[in-house]
């Protein structure tokens, strides 16, 4: 089916340059992509809830310091909450076991692109919840986006500042104070929500870092497990130093890894099915596309557009973590493994 579409100059030169850089292969492709993921948003019942017009809520938000504190003065650092903890929740609370296949197979999906923005949501909702179990999780999510866009907007104005490229920056997957749409993808895709058949979406409740609920009066809840309060508390780079060069030291690192290896099994499996793919000499995005397409394109029932998105927001993730290297040359790219992957894969059973 053809659709003509009108765009603006800056936008198609915009596209033009993601091309050039090899994030996409042609125009239609970076189509196709924007169509699937507003389609997985609708879906994903973003669409049906309700916000305020985007300019009021722009303007409501102020710009946080350096110490990160939001208009309500939450801060991010020495915190004193002591929460009683929650289940881990099952893989049959998640949404993604609707699709009838195993746990192993159900990877996070490729939007959710980093593990930072997630960290904020945790050391955010690990401020704010004092000595409760739950609390009410619309409250908490606008809570959380609105000090997220602030970390975004410093540490971006950081990055351009120091002319950083595009591989050193860690802003991506944080939402910006100017674009509103930004802070809902950032709802969606990195913290929690729960869809109306009771089930559970997000990076937040997928990596096992948080639960949610209904009290009798059916507001929706969240709490902290023990591993998101754990991994909330460590000391990070960004948060607790002001030091934007890193997202995470390596002690959250070892953290991460040794609980996806034990809690998240759609993660590890992912994880390990890319790095054995590299050791097995796959080193360019095409290549693993089609051997992703070729293992999962029949059981994801997923299109060109799906493929490429998971492949990515997985690759992104692992580069984040150490797990990876890029080589370049010229406008071509290829993907290694690391040390700490080649570690990492050696505690994993093959």
């Amino acid at each position: 089916m053809r659709y003509v579409i009108d765009i603006t100059q800056k936008q198609a030169e915009e596209i033009e340059s993601f091309i050039k850089k090899g994030k996409y292969h042609s125009f239609a492709q970076f189509i196709t992509t924007a169509v699937e993921n507003q389609i997985y948003i609708e879906n994903s019942e973003v669409g049906e809830e309700k916000f305020e017009s985007r300019n009021k809520r722009i303007n409501n938000v102020s710009q946080p310091d350096v110490t990160i504190k939001s208009e309500n003065r939450i801060t991010l650092v020495e915190i004193k909450s002591q929460p009683k903890l929650v289940s881990i929740p099952t893989f049959q609370q998640l949404s993604c076991s609707s699709q009838k296949f195993e746990e192993e197979k159900c990877w996070l999906w490729g939007q959710a692109n980093r593990i930072l923005p997630l960290k904020i949501g945790l050391r955010v909702l690990y401020a704010i919840i004092g000595s409760e179990q739950f609390i009410e999780l619309e409250e908490y999510r606008n809570k959380a986006a609105d000090i997220a866009a602030g970390f975004g907007t410093i540490i971006r104005g950081y990055e351009d500042k120091k002319n950083k490229m595009r591989d050193e920056r860690i802003s991506a997957g944080l939402p910006d104070e100017k674009e509103f749409k930004s802070k809902v993808r950032y709802k969606s895709h990195f913290l929690a929500y729960m869809r109306k058949d009771g089930t559970l979406d997000g990076a937040m409740p997928y990596l096992r870092f948080v639960n949610l609920n209904k009290d009798e009066k059916g507001k929706v809840l969240i709490g902290l497990t023990e591993p998101g309060l754990n991994f909330a508390k460590l000391d990070n780079p960004v948060l607790d130093l002001t030091d934007f060069e890193k997202s995470f030291n390596e002690k959250e690192v070892d953290f991460y890894l040794d609980h996806i290896s034990k809690d998240v099994k759609g993660e590890s499996s992912a994880t390990k099915w890319l790095l054995q793919k590299l050791v097995n000499g796959l080193k360019e995005r095409e290549e693993i596309n089609k051997e992703l397409e070729k293992e999962y394109g029949e059981i994801w029932k997923a299109s060109e557009a799906v493929i490429n998105t998971q492949r990515a927001g997985l690759m992104a993730r692992m580069f984040e973590l150490g797990l990876i290297g890029k080589e370049k040359d010229g406008v071509k790219v290829s993907y290694k493994i690391s040390n700490r992957g080649m570690r990492f894969l050696g505690n994993i059973n093959l």
